[in-house]
């Protein structure tokens, strides 16, 4: 019968040595599955962190995103419906002016009277012009039709004056709209001199009824209308580039986060293959240590 010599403290060793190997072993099987660097926070609390931080600062630029994504579609749209706006008052300048002209007669004036009618209900729709089911020109109140009235009488305003503000980045906010109110109506309100409804209703009845000093009035009221609509359309095209730059300066953020991120966060596979091939000698080294100190008997250590 075999002496058996006890080795206690080595094989211990040998058992934690095996035990730490194998979780090694382990997590680097999972890095490797996952191909993350840090599969759980423990696994790098200050990496987790950092990781953690460029996650939410990338999401917030998204969402960020998205508001100047949305506050460039309701832009557009305005800037499209302005855009039609000026070309239908350059007509009823061009109508204006050969109201003006000895040579239209009565017969004539009345022709460009009712040409002038149809414009003013393409204005009346223009003042409607709805984007993703919101009405552009009411204000804050977009889900209320702004204009309305009779083809011969005022027409009335049912918006309001608010601004609409979207937050598209952490230091800026883009007006996305322009109330109709002022647009339409002007400085001067409903009915004024500056009222683009009543320039075109003057212009249409002064054709009509052959009034020349009408259609004068109503001409010049139109100029100074189409000049403001000309600015107004200025003024949206400064709000897109802005929003553009914004835009430009948050993807640009994002693309250098996401690299950073992943710098952090993505796995050297070389390496990790390499560790793994590693540890699984070191667990095999081990193993067969404690094999061979199994098979150890008194007279191994005798001289």
């Amino acid at each position: 019968m075999s002496l058996r010599t006890p080795t206690n403290l080595m094989n211990r060793q040998a058992l934690l040595d095996l035990q730490r190997t194998k979780e090694r072993i382990s997590v680097l099987q999972e890095q490797i599955a996952t191909g993350k660097r840090i599969v759980r926070l423990s696994d790098d609390p200050t990496g987790s962190a950092l990781i953690l931080d460029f996650q939410n600062s990338i999401a917030r630029n998204h969402e960020f995103l998205r508001q100047a994504e949305a506050a460039g579609s309701f832009l557009s749209g305005a800037e499209s419906a302005l855009g039609s706006l000026n070309d239908a008052l350059t007509r009823l300048l061009e109508i204006g002016q050969e109201g003006l002209t000895g040579t239209s007669g009565a017969t004539g004036r009345a022709a460009l009277g009712e040409e002038t009618d149809g414009l003013r209900s393409s204005i009346l729709s223009i003042a409607n012009t709805q984007e993703q089911g919101k009405y552009l020109f009411a204000g804050t109140a977009t889900l209320t039709q702004p204009f309305s009235g009779p083809p011969a009488g005022p027409i009335t305003y049912a918006g309001n004056a608010g601004l609409i503000n979207l937050e598209v980045s952490p230091t800026h906010l883009a007006t996305t709209n322009l109330p109709g109110g002022s647009l339409f109506f002007g400085p001067g309100g409903q009915g004024s001199a500056t009222d683009v409804f009543q320039a075109v209703t003057d212009l249409r009845d002064g054709l009509r009824t052959n009034n020349v000093a009408l259609i004068q009035t109503a001409v010049t009221n139109l100029e100074a209308i189409h000049a403001r609509v000309n600015q107004s359309i200025t003024d949206l095209g400064g709000r897109q580039a802005t929003l553009l730059q914004v835009r430009d300066t948050l993807e640009g953020f994002n693309l250098n986060l996401q690299s950073i991120l992943n710098s952090e966060q993505d796995l050297d596979y070389p390496s990790a293959i390499m560790d793994f091939s590693t540890e699984q000698t070191a667990q095999q080294a081990t193993l067969a240590t404690l094999a061979k100190s199994g098979q150890r008997n008194l007279f191994d250590y005798l001289g």
